[in-house]
């Protein structure tokens, strides 16, 4: 059995989040593949997927990115994110792990 420590997700301030708009308060849905906000608005993804590889060598993973067109006119936007496109969510391929 092995056992890994799952890291706290948006714990950072960095791009002006609040707590209650942290990745973790998003709910994703499998069978639609899609996240819904604290809004309940749905973000989903085009299915491509991205890799990102190690900063040393090229281990590395894929992920989808999910986003929605509703962030452009939310009243919370500033809240949830600072990113002029509106928020994105990273969901890698290990995420059900």
């Amino acid at each position: 059995t092995t056992i890994v420590a799952q890291p706290d997700q948006g714990k950072s301030n960095e791009n002006g989040t609040q707590p209650e708009y942290f990745v973790t308060k998003f709910i994703y849905n499998k069978e639609a593949n899609t996240y819904t906000c604290p809004q309940g608005e749905t973000l989903s993804t085009t299915g491509s997927w991205h890799k990102k590889t190690g900063r040393t060598d090229e281990s590395g993973y894929r992920f989808q990115k999910y986003r929605t067109p509703a962030c452009k006119t939310c009243p919370v936007k500033d809240q949830c994110t600072s990113r002029k496109g509106g928020r994105e969510i990273d969901r890698s391929e290990y995420a059900d792990a």
